[in-house]
């Protein structure tokens, strides 16, 4: 993000007629150029004093996703926490100072673009910087800066998703839930369920379906059901099926043929188990 004002424009203490004084300016700016789930991430901070001495108390980045809980409520909480390589210093009025920005994006973060288009996912990175003394102040001024992050599936999950493109489902967009995928290995709080559309109506069985990923550095649990956007809680939903993709073998196996199956499974779990094609309201 470019350089941000983050005060309004202050005037000394001596009174009418003095010189207005020049807010500071915070920037932060990641380098790493592809952003996937797992990517050690680098940046830099750049913090311009304006006119008056910064004494800089502590600083704290942190991805953060908007994200609906369990009632329906829009919440917005963090991801991770990345990390400045120093935090407590003092940047002298009509200076500037650079600040070593490093991270990792988890395994679990929503991935937010598919084929150079956005899913709707609200994810960025807030930098929020506290002024001051600890010792001495007990208010504290802080400074803000959002920066929004773009972030593109992992190679699995890329592949599943054309798969699911090559069977008519071109259509896609997505939000993120505060709740764990049941009965699977997944350490975060939050999955992602994305809703596939079959634009050309040709798929009279399942028109629209929701797919879920359990992503680690291998590859990926997919979790195939009838989509319930509008219900915020796993075991609510409908039930799934699924099936794995790795991320070693998107060069060779036939995922198209796989998702083709787990629509059929699909199809027949629902058959047996007709309750579980209905959400939980």
């Amino acid at each position: 993000m470019a350089f941000r004002k983050l005060f309004g424009t202050v005037r000394d203490e001596g009174g009418e007629g003095t010189e207005p004084v020049e807010p500071p300016e915070i920037d932060t700016r990641i380098s790493t150029l592809t952003l996937r789930p797992g990517t050690e991430v680098s940046g830099r901070l750049l913090i311009r004093a304006g006119g008056a001495d910064l004494r800089i108390a502590d600083i704290v980045l942190r991805p953060v996703a908007t994200m609906y809980r369990s009632d329906g409520e829009v919440i917005t909480d963090h991801l991770a926490y990345f990390h400045a390589g120093v935090s407590r210093f003092d940047v002298p009025a009509g200076t500037e100072r650079q600040v070593p920005v490093t991270g990792r994006l988890p395994w679990s973060v929503p991935f937010t673009d598919f084929a150079g288009r956005a899913l709707g996912i609200d994810l960025s990175l807030r930098t929020r910087i506290v002024l001051g003394d600890d010792a001495k102040d007990g208010a504290k001024t802080v400074l803000t800066d959002t920066d929004f992050l773009h972030v593109d599936p992992l190679p699995a999950v890329r592949a599943v998703l054309d798969a699911f493109g090559e069977l008519g489902y071109l259509e896609r967009h997505s939000h993120l839930v505060k709740d764990q995928i049941k009965d699977s290995e997944q350490i975060a709080e939050e999955f992602q369920p994305v809703f596939l559309t079959d634009p050309s109506g040709g798929r009279t069985d399942f028109p629209e379906l929701e797919l879920a990923f359990d992503t680690n550095p291998v590859g990926t649990i997919c979790h195939l059901r009838l989509p319930a956007p509008d219900v915020f809680t796993w075991d609510a939903k409908p039930g799934t099926v699924w099936f794995p993709a790795a991320h070693h073998e998107v060069s060779y196996a036939d995922l198209t043929a796989r998702a083709a199956r787990a629509l059929e499974d699909l199809a027949e779990f629902y058959r047996r188990r007709p309750k579980k094609a209905r959400a939980r309201r």
